[in-house]
């Protein structure tokens, strides 16, 4: 968690830096002798306008032969267990510490008219810190690094505004891929009741997921509003395991303050179905968390961005519990911490 709030500390400073740096720049091409007065450059037409959410997806489709890629990095601590919208303290206070890392890269590209494609690739560090019954114990600790599953997906643009038309609106679908390793095995005494991790703790599933997508997008001035309906359907996966069916919703709004940064406002929310773990429901999986993400654009160059969102939980309900006060899924693991980083570029 230190690292990820250095992290960002350094990439504001970054930001507000590199503004203040080219807006003087900009000030001294526009005019100026040499005695040091600057002549200010006559304001353009043209409105900026706000890149993309840094926490969602929307309605937009690239224009034929375009390109755009993008690295996202992703940071998500749990280390809060909950009964539905309760914390959980006592006895199971501090029990059970989970830390997920992503960088994920993302390429999309304007194929046909009105037609994009778009894969992502996820790289996964995941660690379990466990404490073993009510002893005091040390730590269990259980780390997992590697490729997890591929996404690929296509989308259609229903409308355009770059057509004429007074929003953009996308339909899509695609299909997770099994590429992740799913056999990632329990230590002692886990591996009494389960030899492998459940299907959350793996880099992969070892099932074929088909995704559907709807979005739309309305870009006015310098503000757009965008809107984002993803819907996960889960196959049978690794070890008689399953990962529940998952529906995302998502609401934002962005400004362009400038022609370098944007700021922005989201609404997220993920519904998630119960796991299946070893061919029983695991009853305290799964559930329904909302969440309110600010974040920040850094408009670097006319085709590089850099952006940053803190997701900040506001509703949850987390399924539970379980029949044994000793199993790991006595309670729902909440998170607590996330933070998201973007570094996109346009070809």
């Amino acid at each position: 968690m230190k690292k990820s709030v250095i992290f960002f500390v350094i990439c504001t400073w970054l930001m507000t830096v590199g503004g203040l740096h080219r807006a003087y720049a900009e000030s001294v091409e526009a005019g100026g002798d040499k005695a040091g007065k600057v002549m200010v450059a006559k304001p353009s037409n043209k409105e900026p306008k706000c890149i993309g959410l840094v926490n969602m997806s929307n309605g937009m489709v690239l224009p034929k032969g375009k390109i755009v890629t993008n690295v996202k990095y992703r940071y998500v601590h749990k280390d809060s267990l909950y009964n539905g919208s309760t914390k959980k303290n006592g006895n199971y206070g501090g029990k059970y510490d989970r830390v997920n890392q992503s960088l994920q890269l993302t390429a999309k590209a304007g194929l046909f008219e009105n037609f994009e494609a778009r894969i992502m690739i996820p790289y996964w560090d995941k660690q379990v810190k466990r404490k073993p019954g009510n002893l005091l114990k040390p730590w269990d600790t259980d780390t997992v690094s590697g490729l997890g599953d591929v996404v690929v997906m296509g989308r259609y643009a229903l409308m355009t505004q770059r057509s004429g038309d007074w929003l953009n609106l996308a339909f899509g679908a695609g299909l997770k891929l099994p590429t992740g390793d799913a056999d990632h095995e329990n230590g002692l005494p886990y591996s009494n009741t389960h030899q492998y991790i459940g299907p959350a703790g793996q880099l992969g599933t070892r099932s074929w997921d088909p995704k559907f997508e709807l979005g739309a997008t309305k870009i006015f001035g310098r503000s757009r509003v965008d809107a984002h309906l993803m819907y996960t359907v889960t196959g049978e996966g690794a070890h008689n395991s399953r990962v529940g069916n998952q529906f995302k919703y998502d609401l934002g709004y962005g400004y362009a303050l400038n022609k370098y940064f944007d700021v922005e406002l989201e609404l997220n929310g993920v519904d998630q179905q119960r796991q299946w773990y070893d061919g029983s429901a695991d009853n305290s999986s799964g559930g329904h968390t909302i969440y309110i993400t600010p974040g920040v654009h850094w408009k670097i160059s006319k085709n590089s961005n850099l952006s940053v969102g803190v997701p900040l939980v506001v509703y949850r309900y987390i399924n539970g519990y379980s029949s044994s006060p000793e199993q790991t899924s006595r309670y729902g693991l909440g998170e607590d911490y996330q933070i998201i980083t973007r570094l996109g570029f346009t070809f």
